[in-house]
């Protein structure tokens, strides 16, 4: 019974101690209670992506965002993981308020996934709160965070401790674990498919490094390696079906405008540079910070001597380390699938990982023999020097960069509605997207305005003509595009604007256009949702006959 009160109180102290950093960090974020755009207009992106996502399981888009013109950016971006911040959104009433509050939210369950999974790992608690502290509050975190505002991305770090524990339990034989491997990555992939690519990208040097361990000197060790490596494999690409088959559905209908091309070999990061950066607080920078600096002379000091398992981390950390740099030969994937990557310097988050485990590990190792006043001492002195390094860098940003614009609540419901990007786009629609962000239409050719309105799941114009016309709508078209003219299906094409084009009848027409989900996409949206909810099931089954088991042990 006192055991329990215990933990209670533990866990009660811990759980406080993420909440107020987490808060605090939202505070340094918009600490007057508006937001700053720094470096590009992706939290615009992002606002709309989770404001729209009221009729997502109706129709693929929403008429009310992306500036009516029917945008498919959710076809081609996953949403599953940002619903929570769609139902903060309405719970308190402003995209603004409810931004910071998914924030908090973020910041603190990444604390919490990361503590969680590394005390299941090492069984430390002291190891399992520094790992958290260092890893949420790392420097190129607080750049994605403050400023890039890549939501989608640092929202999918919450799930990269996960999968890492997964794999290291797979290789080190514990071969049930394959189901949170599983659960992790294709959460990972329905939140930020690139960040899943590079999680994938440094996971394949490890069945080669484990080749190093007498625990691989067993065929039966492989035999089970691969059936259950296979299972895990399975169940993710079932689970991302979901996704991944509407968007190549798509794809394979029209010709999509993809996200900005980039020279990977030129974004990739200078070498002495990122050392270089990494001395300072400019989080613009995009590189390690001084705290991840101090892991890698560590690293140098004492992994000739650390155990198996620390060595692999010391090795993954500087694998991604050079990922992120000139080093790695990119210039020989610039004409690959892997272009997508835009930036190299995404691999600097999973170093940042691997580095705070590491050091994590080698604080705990320095003053295990020491007292509790001691091992106490040391959380602390760690929490200030990363709360310090977050809080320089947020003022050294805010003082030194110009605003693209500053959001408020006065202005926060223009800014979202008026939002328009290119990405996602149809190609076709590309010459002509000035006529279609002023939404001008075109009736046999000439172009002309019209009064419309929107619902989420519809776009309505009324028009009227003496005689039938061909009318070209500010819409995109993309597959699953439904119009009716007064309450009677009528046949919609791609005009030569990549928009919706109808012919009108003769008199009134009163035009409503709307998009819905093809039968591939509902079948493979059904699919991914029995897969995910399966796959739940089975780590929660999993987990409770580990706890019986315990129970019994102890």
């Amino acid at each position: 019974m006192m055991a329990n009160h215990n933990k209670i109180i533990k866990y009660t102290i811990i759980g406080l101690t993420f909440l107020i950093i987490s808060i605090f960090y939202t505070f340094l974020f918009a600490p007057h209670g508006s937001i700053h755009l720094l470096d590009s207009y992706d939290l615009l992106f992002h606002w709309n992506r989770i404001d729209s996502l009221g009729n997502i399981l109706k129709s693929p888009t929403n008429f009310d965002y992306w500036n009516h013109v029917g945008n498919f950016t959710n076809m081609f971006y996953p949403w599953l993981t940002i619903l929570p911040g769609y139902l903060i959104y309405k719970l308190v009433g402003t995209p603004l308020l409810g931004f910071l509050i998914f924030l908090t939210l973020i910041t603190f369950l990444t604390m919490v996934s990361a503590y969680y999974f590394m005390n299941k790992w090492a069984h430390n608690t002291l190891q399992s709160l520094l790992f958290a502290i260092i890893y949420t509050l790392s420097f190129f975190r607080l750049a994605s965070v403050f400023y890039r505002v890549g939501v989608a991305e640092y929202l999918s770090y919450i799930f990269m401790p996960m999968v890492f524990y997964a794999a290291a339990k797979l290789l080190a034989g514990e071969f049930e674990s394959w189901p949170i491997l599983a659960l992790g990555m294709s959460l990972i992939i329905l939140t930020h498919p690139l960040t899943a690519v590079t999680v994938i990208i440094i996971m394949l040097p490890l069945p080669i490094l484990i080749l190093f361990n007498k625990i691989s000197y067993h065929w039966q060790y492989w035999g089970e390696l691969l059936v259950n490596g296979a299972k895990a494999i399975f169940l993710v690409i079932i689970t991302s079906v979901g996704f991944f088959l509407p968007m190549i559905e798509q794809k394979r209908a029209l010709q999509i405008n993809r996200p900005a091309l980039l020279d990977l070999a030129q974004t990739a990061q200078s070498p002495y540079l990122l050392f270089k950066n990494s001395l300072h607080t400019d989080i613009r920078s995009y590189s390690l910070g001084i705290i991840a600096i101090v892991a890698l002379i560590l690293i140098v000091l004492f992994v000739w001597q650390d155990k198996f398992s620390y060595r692999i981390v010391a090795i993954e950390a500087i694998i991604a380390m050079i990922l992120s740099t000139k080093i790695f030969p990119w210039s020989s994937l610039q004409n690959t699938p892997l272009n997508y990557l835009q930036f190299p310097w995404r691999f600097l988050n999973i170093a940042n990982f691997f580095l705070a485990i590491y050091l994590s590990h080698i604080l705990v190792k320095i003053v295990q023999k020491f007292s509790a006043i001691v091992k106490l001492m040391t959380l602390l002195t760690v929490m200030t020097a990363c709360v310090l390094q977050v809080y320089m860098s947020a003022q050294q940003l805010f003082q030194q960069t110009q605003p693209l614009a500053i959001i408020t609540s006065q202005n926060i419901n223009r800014q979202i509605h008026e939002f328009n990007q290119l990405d996602y786009y149809p190609q076709k629609s590309l010459p002509y997207s000035k006529q279609i962000k002023h939404h001008l239409f075109l009736v046999d050719g000439v172009k002309t305005k019209l009064n419309y309105q929107t619902t989420p799941d519809i776009y309505q114009v009324k028009y009227y003509n003496k005689k039938s016309a061909t009318l070209d709508l500010p819409i995109l078209f993309y597959k699953g595009v439904h119009a009716t003219i007064n309450n009677v299906t009528v046949p919609a094409h791609s005009s030569h604007r990549g928009t919706v084009q109808i012919q009108t009848q003769s008199g009134v027409n009163n035009i409503e256009i709307s998009y819905q989900y093809t039968v591939l996409a509902k079948v493979a949206l059904a699919i991914s949702c029995f897969s995910l909810i399966s796959l739940t099931l089975i780590v929660s089954e999993h987990k409770w006959q580990l706890l019986k088991k315990l129970r019994k042990v102890y």
